[in-house]
C-alpha cells in the first residue's frame, strides 16, 4: 500500500515537471502516458515501504566518476567527516542503466543531495536517473539540493547546451522521447537552484571548503546538524518569544532585539537564526556592524550581504546603489538577515535598503543598544532583553567557571558574591568565570575585592562603547546619575527638578529618555510612599503615590565611575564628581577643593572623625550638589547626631551659591551661613540637624521646590517663605520645639504637599489659606493644636485640587460641610480624632475613609441613595467608633452594600476568563483586589443571603436556582477584639470549601484584610469584604459544584510594621511587640456570604433609585 502511494506521488511529481514545458492541450494528453510510465518503470519505482521517518545520511553525492573521481572527490569525502557530516558516495566504477533499490533508498534517506555537474555528467543515464530521483525527493519531501557546477557553465546545464546538448543527442538514440524530456526537465529544475560555481574560486581547495561549509550550514538550518548550544542558560523563553514575533505575518518583517551591552543580544540573535534559518531560501548573519562599518565602511558590508544572498560577487558603487537586476532577483527570495550591533539609525537602510524589496515572508533581525535605532526605522516588533534571574545567573557561572552544574561548598559563597556583583549580565558572568576558573579561593577573594575598586577591563571596554555614542549633555547627566544620584528608587521628577535650568526646560527629560533608549538606565513605575495603606490603596488613583523611578545597573555605574576617575587620577580635587569616601575625606580635610568639583555625596559616617575648616567650600565655587546623608534614620530622633558636633568646630563661613541640592543630615550649627544666598537652591534637607533657625531675613528662593525638616529638635521657627513662589513640597516632622508655622507658607499657590507631623509644641496655624495647588495635606499628632483647632475653616472646601487629607490625632470636633465640594479627594484619614462627633456628607470621589478610634463619633451622614450609587468607595473603616447611633450604623450598612455590590458587579465580566494564577502578588498587594468596610456590629446584615448562627461553623451554598456563573461572592465576618495596643495589622481568614456530599473533597483559600489598629475596645465588629481573588476561586468551584459548604477560620494576624516596630524598641523606649503578642486574641463569632450575579445587582440598583 505504501509503495503504491509513493509511486503515485512520483508520477505526479514527474507530471508536474512535464507540465512546466507542455502547452495546455498537450498537458492533458500526456498526463496518463507519464503517470503510467512512472508506475511501471523499475528505474523510478520503490519497494513497498514508506519513506524513512528519519534520515540515514546527511548528504548524498551525485557525480560522474570519470570527471572528478581523481583527487577532488577524495578530498571532498575526507573533508566531510571533519565536520561530522555523514555522506553517501557510490564508488562503483561500472554502472548499468538501472539504479538499484538500495541507491534509491540512499537518496531518499539523505537530508541533502549534492549534485556535481561536470562536463560529461549528462552522458550517464545512471547520473540522469539519480537526478530525476533527487528532483522527485525535492518536489515531494522538500529535500535540499545543492548544485555544484564543476568547470561547466550553469547555462549549459539549464538549457542543455555544449557538452550537455551533445550528450542528450547521443542518448536520444537509445531512449524514448518521454524519458528524454524528463531528464531535460530535471536538469533545468536543478540548474535553476542557487549553487556553487567552481569558476568563482582560485583553486580547488577553496572550492572544497565552500562546498563543505554550504552543506554544514544547510544542515544547521534544517536542525539536522545543530550548533553546540552548551552554556546558553535562561534564554529559552526569550528565543521562543522572538521566534513568535518572526512568525506572526507572511509579509516582510523587521524585528528588533534591544538591551544594554553584554546582556546577550548577539547570542540570542544567533540562536534564533540557527533555529529558523532552514525556513528561508538564503540567510546571512552580519556581526559587529558598529565595528565593521567603522573599519571597512557601509558599502563593504552591503556588498558582503548581497553577495552572500545572491551567491555571486556583487559590487556596489554608492551606498544606495542596487541595480534593477539585483532588485528583481532579491524580490523573489525569502531571506533571513541578522544585522548585529547597530548604533546609528541610518545603518539599517544603508545596508539593506527598503525591507520591502525582499521576497514575501522575509525577516530582518536587528540587535542594538539604542532603541531609537529601531523606532526611527519603524520596525515591526521590539524585544527588550532582560538580565538573568538569580538562579539562571548562578547556573551560567557554575557552568563557565567549573564546567559543571554543582559547586563545592567552599566555593558556593564566593560564587554567590560573583552573581550578586554581575546582577544578571551574562557577559560579566562569563568574563569573571574565565578569570577565576582553576584558581584557588584566595585568588577569588582577591579578585572580588579588586572589582570593588577597579572594574574588569574587558567588561569596561564593552560598556564604554555605549558611553562613547552619547553626546556631551547625555554623558554629563549619565555621570551625574552614576556618581551623585546613587540612591535606589530615584524619582524622575526629582532629577528633573535638580538638573533643569529653567521651569520650561525640557532638555533633561529628553536626555533621560535617550539614556533609557540606549539601555543605560531603566525608568519604571514604582510605589514610593511612607503610609502602607495609602500608597497601596491609591496606587491606581493618585499620581502622587506612584512615581517613575530611575535605576542604573551597577556595571554601567562602575563604567561611569572609572570614566570620572580618569579626569584627574592624581588630584581628586580636580575631579568633577566625588563619591568615594577616601577621596572625599582627603579633599575636605586638606582643603583641596577646586572649582572643578560639581558634586559630592557620601554617608555621614565618613566624616565622623573629621574637623573641617570654616572655608572648606570656599574654592568650590561651582559645587551644585552636596549630600552628607545618614546611613539610616527613622522618624524618631537620631541619638548619634551628637557625634558630629565637632565637624565644624569653628563654624562655616560660606556655602557655594551655585548649590542646587543641599542635604546635610545632623548639620551641627544653629543656622546656615549668612553669605549663602540659596537663590539657586532647589532641594533643602536638614534632617536631624541642630538648626534653631535656617537663616535670617527673607531670601530670594525663586528655585526652591522642596524642603524637608525632620527630627530637627532645636528648630524654633521657620523662615519667611514669601519669595519661595515655586515651592511644591514642605515636610515638617518631629520638630518638638517648633511653636508656629510662618504664615507665608499658606499663601504659596504652587505648594502641592504640606506635611506637619508630631510637632508637639505647635500651637497655631493660619486660618487663612490660599493654597490653590494643594494636593496632599497631612496634619498628624500635633498635640498642642488640640486647644487651638475646633473645626477646619468653612473655606476649606475651596481646595479644589486636594486628593489626600490626613488629620490623624487632631482634636477636631467637626469637618466643614463644604468638604463634599472637594471633588478630587480620594483619601481621608481622621483616625484617633477623639473629639470628632460628626462626619458630614463626603464627596463621591472618595475612595478610602479611615475614622478608626474616633471615640466621640456619633453621627455619619450620607447623601441620597441615588448619589451613593455614583461612589466607588473601596475602604471605609470605623473600628472602635463605639458611640455611633443606630441610624448611622444602618446608613453605614447601606453604604457598604451599595459600594461592595458595585465593586463585585464591576468584577463580573473579568471572572469569565479569570484564573487564580493572575493573583501572584496577592500576599503583598491584596488591598488592590478588595473593598472592605469595618464598623461596630453584632449580627450579619439582612441583605447577605447565607449566614451562620453562633453554633454553626459552616454554610451550605445552594446555587441550583441562581443564574450560571460568573458569580461574585461578598463576605461578612463578625470579629471580637480584645482591649490592647497593636500597630497596624493584616487579618488572615481561611475560607474552606467542600462538596456537600463528599466531606473528603476539601479545598481552601485565604482572605487578607488590612486594619489600621490603634487602642482597641473589647467589642464586636463587622468586616464586610469583597475579595477578587476569593471570588475568582469560588466562581471556578461553582462551575462544577452547584451545592457546596463554606467554612471560615480566623487564621491569624500579620503586623504590617512589625519589623519597624521592633527596631524602635531595641532600647526599651516602648513596650516590645513580643510582650504584647501573648495577650493578643481575636475570635470569629459568625460569618455570612452572598453570591452576586448581574441581574441581582440591576434589581438592587432599581430599588435604590426608588428610595
Amino acid at each position: 500500500m505504501h509503495g503504491f502511494k509513493l509511486q503515485a506521488a512520483t508520477a505526479i511529481a514527474a507530471a508536474r515537471l512535464w507540465f512546466g514545458r507542455s502547452s495546455q492541450p498537450q498537458r492533458a494528453r500526456n498526463c496518463y502516458r507519464i503517470c503510467s510510465q512512472f508506475s511501471t518503470n523499475s528505474i523510478i519505482a520503490t519497494q513497498e515501504q514508506p519513506r524513512p521517518q528519519s534520515t540515514v545520511y546527511d548528504v548524498f553525492v551525485s557525480f560522474r566518476g570519470k570527471d572528478i573521481r581523481q583527487g577532488f572527490l577524495g578530498h571532498l569525502v575526507e573533508a566531510f567527516p571533519r565536520k561530522q557530516i555523514h555522506a553517501f558516495v557510490d564508488y562503483k566504477l561500472e554502472r548499468g542503466d538501472e539504479i538499484s533499490p538500495s541507491l534509491l533508498q540512499a537518496i531518499e534517506g539523505s537530508s541533502i543531495s549534492l549534485v556535481i555537474f561536470s562536463k560529461d555528467y549528462a552522458s550517464s543515464r545512471w547520473c540522469l536517473e539519480e537526478l530525476v530521483k533527487i528532483v522527485e525527493c525535492r518536489e515531494i519531501f522538500g529535500q535540499a539540493v545543492i548544485p555544484v557546477f564543476y568547470h561547466v557553465d550553469p547555462t549549459d546545464v539549464r538549457h542543455q547546451k555544449g557538452s550537455y546538448e551533445n550528450a542528450l543527442v547521443e542518448l536520444e538514440k537509445y531512449s524514448d522521447s518521454t524519458r528524454l524530456e524528463i531528464w531535460r526537465l530535471a536538469l533545468k529544475k536543478s540548474a535553476n537552484l542557487s549553487g556553487i560555481r567552481a569558476s568563482d574560486f582560485r583553486d580547488e581547495a577553496d572550492l572544497l571548503e565552500e562546498i563543505v561549509k554550504t552543506v554544514d550550514l544547510q544542515l544547521i538550518r534544517m536542525g539536522k546538524h545543530p550548533v553546540n548550544s552548551k552554556g546558553l542558560i535562561g534564554i529559552d523563553k526569550t528565543i521562543a518569544d522572538i521566534e513568535l514575533l518572526c512568525q506572526e505575518s507572511k509579509d516582510v518583517r523587521v524585528i528588533g532585539i534591544w538591551g544594554m551591552g553584554g546582556i546577550g543580544k548577539t547570542t540570542i540573535a544567533a540562536e534564533v537564526y540557527n533555529k529558523i534559518c532552514s525556513k528561508y531560501e538564503d540567510c546571512f548573519f552580519l556581526p559587529n556592524v558598529r565595528e565593521e562599518s567603522e573599519r571597512h565602511g557601509i558599502i563593504s558590508l552591503k556588498e558582503k550581504l548581497f553577495s552572500k544572498l545572491l551567491a555571486e560577487d556583487v559590487k556596489i558603487n554608492t551606498p544606495n546603489g542596487l541595480t534593477n537586476y539585483i532588485e528583481r532577483r532579491i524580490s523573489r527570495k525569502k531571506v533571513l538577515i541578522v544585522l548585529d550591533d547597530l548604533n546609528d539609525s541610518d545603518q539599517l537602510e544603508k545596508i539593506i535598503g527598503s525591507p520591502d524589496q525582499f521576497g514575501l515572508g522575509s525577516r530582518v533581525i536587528v540587535t542594538t543598544r539604542d532603541k531609537q535605532v529601531l523606532i526611527s526605522n519603524n520596525v515591526d516588533g521590539i524585544y527588550k532583553v532582560k538580565v538573568l534571574n538569580r538562579n539562571d545567573a548562578l547556573d551560567l557561572f557554575k557552568l563557565k567557571a567549573f564546567n559543571q552544574n554543582h559547586l563545592e561548598k567552599e566555593y558556593y559563597v564566593l560564587a554567590e558574591k560573583v552573581v550578586d556583583y554581575a546582577k544578571g549580565v551574562p557577559l560579566v558572568l562569563k568574563v569573571l568565570a574565565h578569570l577565576l576558573r582553576g584558581k584557588d579561593k584566595t585568588i577569588w577573594e582577591s579578585q572580588l575585592d579588586k572589582l570593588r575598586r577597579i572594574p574588569c577591563k574587558k567588561v569596561h571596554d564593552v560598556m564604554r562603547l555605549s558611553y562613547d555614542d552619547l553626546d556631551r549633555e547625555e554623558q554629563k547627566i549619565l555621570l551625574d546619575l552614576a556618581c551623585f544620584f546613587t540612591e535606589v528608587n530615584l524619582e524622575v521628577q526629582f532629577v528633573k527638578r535638580l538638573l533643569k535650568d529653567q521651569e520650561s526646560d525640557n532638555s533633561v527629560a529628553i536626555v533621560l529618555e535617550a539614556l533609557k533608549d540606549k539601555a543605560l538606565i531603566s525608568i519604571n513605575d514604582r510605589i514610593y510612599a511612607t503610609e502602607y495603606s495609602l500608597h497601596i490603596l491609591l496606587k491606581d488613583h493618585i499620581d502622587i503615590s506612584v512615581h517613575n523611578v530611575i535605576s542604573i545597573h551597577n556595571i554601567i555605574q562602575e563604567m561611569a565611575w572609572e570614566i570620572a576617575r580618569h579626569e584627574s587620577r592624581n588630584d581628586h580635587g580636580h575631579c568633577s564628581r566625588l563619591w568615594a569616601p577616601d577621596d572625599i575625606c582627603y579633599v575636605l580635610k586638606n582643603n583641596k577643593g577646586t572649582e572643578a568639583i560639581r558634586s559630592i555625596t557620601t554617608k555621614l559616617s565618613t566624616l565622623k572623625n573629621l574637623k573641617l575648616s570654616p572655608f572648606v567650600f570656599a574654592k568650590m565655587s561651582k559645587l551644585q550638589f552636596l549630600d552628607f546623608h545618614a546611613d539610616s534614620y527613622v522618624i524618631y530622633p537620631n541619638e548619634n547626631s551628637d557625634a558630629y558636633l565637632d565637624l565644624l568646630p569653628h563654624g562655616l563661613e560660606s556655602l557655594p551659591n551655585e548649590l542646587r541640592y543641599l542635604r546635610w543630615h545632623c548639620y551641627p550649627l544653629k543656622s546656615l551661613p549668612e553669605q549663602f544666598s540659596a537663590e539657586k537652591l532647589v532641594i533643602l534637607d536638614l534632617a536631624c540637624s541642630r538648626v534653631e533657625k535656617i537663616w535670617n531675613g527673607v531670601k530670594n528662593l525663586v528655585n526652591l521646590k522642596e524642603v524637608k525638616l525632620r527630627n530637627c529638635n532645636f528648630l524654633q521657627e521657620l523662615p519667611d517663605f514669601s519669595k519661595a513662589k515655586n515651592l511644591e513640597e514642605l515636610e515638617i516632622s518631629y520638630c518638638s520645639q517648633l511653636t508656629s508655622v510662618h504664615e507665608s507658607i499658606f499663601s504659596l499657590d504652587k505648594l502641592q504637599k504640606l506635611q506637619i507631623v508630631t510637632c508637639t509644641s505647635l500651637t497655631r496655624l493660619s486660618s487663612h489659606t490660599h493654597l490653590s495647588s494643594l494636593r496632599d495635606l497631612q496634619l498628624r499628632f500635633c498635640e498642642s493644636l488640640r486647644t487651638c483647632i475646633n473645626a477646619l475653616p468653612t473655606s476649606f472646601g475651596r481646595q479644589s485640587k486636594l486628593e489626600i487629607l490626613v488629620i490623624e490625632g487632631i482634636a477636631i470636633e467637626s469637618l466643614p460641610s463644604s468638604i463634599k465640594n472637594l471633588t478630587r479627594l480620594k483619601y481621608l484619614d481622621a483616625r484617633s480624632c477623639s473629639e470628632l462627633q460628626i462626619l458630614p456628607e463626603l464627596p463621591t470621589s472618595l475612595d478610602i475613609m479611615y475614622a478608626c478610634n474616633c471615640r466621640s463619633l456619633k453621627t455619619v451622614l450620607f447623601p441620597s441613595a441615588v448619589e451613593q450609587l455614583k461612589e466607588n468607595r473601596k475602604s471605609f473603616l470605623l473600628n472602635n467608633c463605639m458611640e455611633l447611633d443606630e441610624q448611622s450604623l444602618m446608613a453605614i450598612g447601606l453604604n457598604a452594600q451599595i459600594n461592595l455590590m458595585k465593586f463585585a458587579y464591576q468584577h463580573l465580566p473579568f471572572l469569565k476568563n479569570d484564573h487564580i494564577e493572575n493573583y501572584g502578588d496577592y500576599d503583598n498587594n491584596y488591598v488592590l483586589y478588595q473593598a472592605v468596610y469595618v464598623y461596630p456590629g453584632t449580627s450579619i446584615p439582612d441583605w447577605l443571603e447565607y449566614k451562620t448562627t453562633t453554633e454553626e461553623d459552616y454554610i451550605i451554598i445552594d446555587l441550583s436556582s441562581v443564574p450560571s456563573p460568573p458569580l461574585a461572592f461578598i463576605f461578612c465576618f463578625i470579629i471580637h477584639t480584645e482591649d490592647i495596643y497593636l500597630p497596624d495589622e493584616t487579618l488572615k481568614l481561611k475560607i474552606t470549601i467542600s462538596d456537600d456530599e463528599n466531606e473528603d473533597n476539601k479545598d481552601s483559600i485565604e482572605i487578607y484584610t488590612f486594619l489600621p489598629n490603634r487602642l482597641q475596645s473589647a467589642s464586636k465588629h463587622l468586616f464586610v469584604v469583597y475579595d477578587q481573588r476569593c471570588s475568582c476561586y469560588l466562581n471556578s468551584k461553582a462551575k462544577s459544584l452547584p451545592k457546596f459548604k463554606i467554612g471560615v477560620v480566623l487564621w491569624g494576624c500579620i503586623s504590617v510594621f512589625s519589623d519597624r516596630f521592633k527596631s524602635f524598641n531595641k532600647k526599651g523606649t516602648r513596650r516590645s511587640l513580643e510582650a504584647l503578642l501573648p495577650k493578643w486574641r481575636r475570635e470569629l463569632k459568625g460569618f455570612g456570604v452572598s453570591p452576586i450575579h448581574a441581574s441581582a445587582y440591576h434589581n438592587f440598583v432599581q430599588q435604590m433609585e426608588l428610595l
